[in-house]
């Protein structure tokens, strides 16, 4: 008795085949693209007029959400940072005992602003004191 081959064993095999084939294609497709596109975003973020008006955006936003819940001073640019190291500016100056890495401060011409952005609350608001001697500001409250 001789064995015949299966019919529909060969034609499924060929179907797997070929639907791996398109899968492969797919993802390779898939993942090309998403190289190219993560390559062109760095090399956008590594031009520093694309730092800049990312910078720019973050700032307008930030200074947005803290004038919903403050009076913000109108006609003024803030100098505007990140607290890096809450406990030594705390042990320096009062104004920052209740700030923690990570909060933004804004620092007008007459006010200073503590805001956790991940609470989207103000921590401390206070005066700006010139120290005259060394040129230097303070802020306390």
């Amino acid at each position: 008795m001789e064995h015949q081959p299966d019919i529909h064993h060969s034609h499924l095999g060929k179907w797997l085949l070929a639907a791996l084939a398109v899968l492969l294609i797919g993802a390779s497709v898939y993942f090309f693209i998403r190289y190219r596109d993560a390559k062109t975003e760095l090399a956008q973020l590594k031009d520093p007029t694309v730092q800049e008006a990312l910078l720019k955006a973050e700032n307008e936003a930030l200074i947005t959400s803290i004038g919903m819940l403050i009076e913000l001073p109108q006609g003024e640019e803030p100098v505007i940072g990140t607290i890096q190291d809450a406990a030594t500016l705390a042990q320096d100056q009062k104004f920052f005992s209740s700030a923690q890495n990570g909060d933004r401060v804004l620092i007008y011409k007459d006010k200073a602003i503590i805001y956790r952005p991940s609470l989207k609350k103000l921590i401390n608001v206070g005066p700006v004191y010139l120290n005259e001697s060394s040129g230097e500001e303070n802020t306390t409250e």
